[in-house]
């Protein structure tokens, strides 16, 4: 019987573990995407230099986002996040049209590490 108990014990482990990832995942995306969105509508004001200060809160805030979520994501989908966030500057600086559409695959990426996590049936068996 205290084998039953140990698994059982086991079982509630892991779902709680699996569910306080899924809330950390959720809740860093969450931040991720406000902090693009008023990128994004700082960008579309035509406010480049506090623009320039929330690309550089965004990095910073991606290099904590990067070490949390690795731990439950694929390190190549981070990895296509990493990039994107290291243009977001080159591209401000040349005022360039791919700024937004590189705000928005940044947005894209994030919701794939999140989706990508959720239990599915298919994917438990």
């Amino acid at each position: 019987m205290k084998r039953v108990y140990i698994c059982i014990g086991i079982f509630v482990l892991i779902i709680g573990i699996s569910v306080y990832s899924l809330y950390v995942i959720k809740k860093s995306n969450d931040e991720l995407y406000y902090r693009i969105d008023e990128i994004i509508s700082l960008h579309q004001i035509g406010d480049r230099e506090v623009t320039a200060q929330k690309v550089e809160g965004l990095e910073e805030f991606w290099k904590g986002y990067y070490v949390k979520i690795s731990f439950v994501a694929t390190s190549s989908t981070l990895d296509d996040i990493s990039y994107s966030v290291a243009k977001l500057a080159p591209l401000l600086k040349e005022d360039s049209d791919e700024f937004v559409s590189e705000c928005q695959s940044i947005k894209y990426w994030a919701y794939l590490v999140y989706s990508n996590q959720l239990p599915y049936f298919y994917s438990v068996l």
